[in-house]
């Protein structure tokens, strides 16, 4: 009986040099994912912190000009070392009566590995008519 032990003692060493490049490949590609997907939500971090910050200004966003909104943003975002093309660019402001709502969706693209790319789409809206409600879309009904 003490024998048989000893001889499965043996035969459990751990793992392989086979399985210790797998698991050494997998979290290799995870870390990877991780250094080019985090800056990307990091940044938008700070588009949503500029979208606060004209919604926590001292004036009113429906008093504000497109030039003035569009300029605080890009101010916030040169101060921020916001680098990417999507929030410069996609600065939308849409003005109904009484109501001004700023939209910064945009795209970005980073490359993975040889020709594969990471597409990471984002979604800001700020509504004046809804101030504690910064960042998230609005709520679209879908009818038949």
């Amino acid at each position: 009986m003490k024998a048989n032990t000893i001889k499965l003692l043996k035969h459990q060493r751990g793992l392989g040099m086979l399985q210790w490049a797998l698991v050494i490949a997998v979290a290799g590609f995870f870390i990877l994912f991780a250094f080019k997907v985090i800056p990307l939500y990091a940044e938008n971090t700070y588009v949503e912190s500029a979208l606060r910050s004209l919604e926590t200004g001292g004036e009113k966003l429906e008093q504000m000009t497109d030039a003035e909104i569009k300029s605080k943003l890009n101010n916030f975002y040169m101060i921020n070392n916001v680098r990417s093309e999507g929030p410069t660019t996609n600065i939308k402001v849409v003005r109904e009566s009484e109501k001004a709502v700023v939209t910064v969706d945009y795209e970005t693209r980073v490359p993975l590995f040889w020709n594969i790319d990471l597409v990471v789409s984002f979604q800001n809206h700020l509504d004046s008519t809804r101030p504690g409600q910064c960042c998230k879309p609005p709520a679209t009904l879908k009818t038949k």
